[in-house]
């Protein structure tokens, strides 16, 4: 790619110009926040983006019906995403790897056996009842296999490990159940909804219920169903009892005196074998299939993290040349008005350069287009008046005060290109990866909201200080060893 300084710097840039002189005063509302705040929100783009770069950003999995055609669609966006990665990155270490996990993936989603894993808090009855399940086989035309997770929502330095080994287990399991004595505390609750949303099949059991009179199993578990409605099928919600207390028997004997013995009641986990032999043989293939896209998200997570920061190491210099350009033109550009045209026209062209870079083709007309949204919520947030505010009070220690009105400006849409190009790099990588397009078309709501998120994130000051110091030696480096 091209990236030469020629920019074509007055095309294009009329409607974000008209555009922001129409919410000037929006912008003027917002000015008086402070300068803790502005240095706070102004802080480190660059810096920021390299910190957060090896941070695995996680695809959630969705609430879905995962059927075989959506498996094979989801298999076929990881094997393009590896395949793009192999010709951007032919030498990155990860594509064997990468390789490797997904070939295990296409694996295990042939297994003839279904996983059936089963959690919950500390003494729910997690014990007994993989001890009755394995001795008493649930009829099924796939073998079995139970996997018992650690106690969840322990307290001390053990429980962070333990809720993690659970979190693997139930991630890589076909069927989860959660076993609880009562009604559900909000712990409990926040858990199976992590669940659901991981597109995983869930059995709730009240377990223990031998320590309650009949009535209140009914209630207790009427409750239960209420609560997880939308969540669990009420079908899915039963009650057990896996290890029943002894009970105190008074028995009248022929003399008149009365004999107390223990007696131990029956297990019951009738209810429960019932309902496993019902999902098993009508729903135990689709139980595989969201274990395997599972599975597989989580390989595509990978893989697109290794893109997107190969990716990022040819972007990043791309901005920070077309925030120089910007900076240029401002500073020797008196007129207010046509540096807003200027920096139009180059983030337009950024537009065009970044979308070359994550594989999505835009016209300049739908450059110009989010050129101008990113700029309308720029003056919406008050940005381009704190950010002015900020670089003048930041100038004000320097010997270079006699034009600062102009390095101002100049500095100012430097910094504002450079938040611009890393809401776009954080809204391209974002995107599904699919084949080459003629043209993509913009979320402009949510191209506003990630500019948003990410000049909030920006909360360090060192990065603005930096832009300062390198705006002086670019924009005057004359000054700079005048003042030196």
């Amino acid at each position: 790619m091209n990236t030469g300084l020629q920019r074509p710097l007055l095309i294009g840039g009329i409607g974000l110009t008209v555009g922001l002189w129409g919410l000037d005063s929006v912008s003027h509302s917002l000015a008086g926040v402070g300068d803790l705040v502005t240095l706070g929100a102004i802080a480190a783009g660059g810096y920021w983006w390299y910190s957060r770069r090896n941070s695995q950003t996680q695809v959630p999995v969705g609430k879905i019906e995962v059927d075989r055609s959506t498996l094979d669609k989801a298999l076929s966006q990881v094997e393009l995403v590896i395949s793009q990665l192999t010709i951007e990155s032919p030498n990155s270490p990860q594509i064997d790897k990468l390789r490797q996990e997904l070939a295990q993936v296409q694996t295990n989603s042939t297994r003839l056996d279904r996983q059936i894993v089963i959690t919950g808090g500390q003494r729910v009855g997690k014990n007994s009842l993989l001890k009755l399940l394995t001795t008493t086989p649930v009829p099924s035309a796939a073998p079995l296999k139970y996997i018992k997770t650690p106690a969840l929502f322990a307290s001390g330095a053990e429980s962070d490990a333990a809720e993690l080994t659970a979190k693997q287990l139930t991630s890589n399991a076909d069927l989860v159940l959660f076993l609880t004595n009562g009604d559900l505390t909000a712990t409990e609750y926040k858990y199976i909804g992590e669940l659901h949303q991981a597109n995983q099949r869930v059995v709730l059991l009240l377990n223990q219920v031998d320590r309650y009179l009949p009535d209140e199993r009914n209630l207790i578990l009427q409750k239960l169903q209420s609560t997880v409605a939308g969540t669990i099928a009420a079908a899915d919600v039963v009650s057990t009892s896996t290890a029943p207390a002894p009970i105190k028997v008074r028995k009248i004997q022929a003399d008149g005196s009365s004999l107390e013995t223990l007696e131990t009641l029956p297990v019951d986990i009738a209810n429960l074998n019932q309902q496993l032999t019902n999902i098993l043989a009508i729903d135990g293939e689709k139980l595989l299939w969201a274990t395997t896209y599972r599975q597989v998200a989580d390989v595509q997570t990978t893989a697109k993290t290794a893109l997107n920061n190969v990716r990022l190491d040819r972007a990043l210099p791309l901005i920070e040349q077309n925030q120089w350009i910007v900076a240029a033109a401002a500073f020797a550009n008196p007129l207010p008005a046509l540096d807003l045209l200027a920096t139009a026209a180059v983030n337009a062209q950024m537009v065009i350069d970044l979308g070359a870079i994550y594989q999505q083709k835009f016209s300049f007309e739908q450059a110009q287009a989010a050129a101008s949204a990113m700029g309308n919520v720029m003056l919406k947030l008050g940005l381009v008046e704190l950010c002015t505010q900020t670089v003048a009070g930041v100038l004000k220690t320097n010997a270079v005060t006699f034009v600062a009105g102009g390095l101002v400006q100049g500095l100012s849409a430097a910094y504002l290109t450079r938040i611009a190009g890393l809401t776009l790099v954080e809204y391209l990588a974002a995107q599904d990866l699919v084949a080459p397009e003629p043209t993509r078309a913009w979320n402009l709501d949510l191209l506003g909201n990630t500019l948003q998120q990410v000049f909030q994130a920006n909360q360090r000051v060192a990065y603005l200080q930096t832009v300062v110091k390198q705006g002086i030696d670019k924009l005057m480096p004359d000054a700079r060893v005048a003042a030196g």
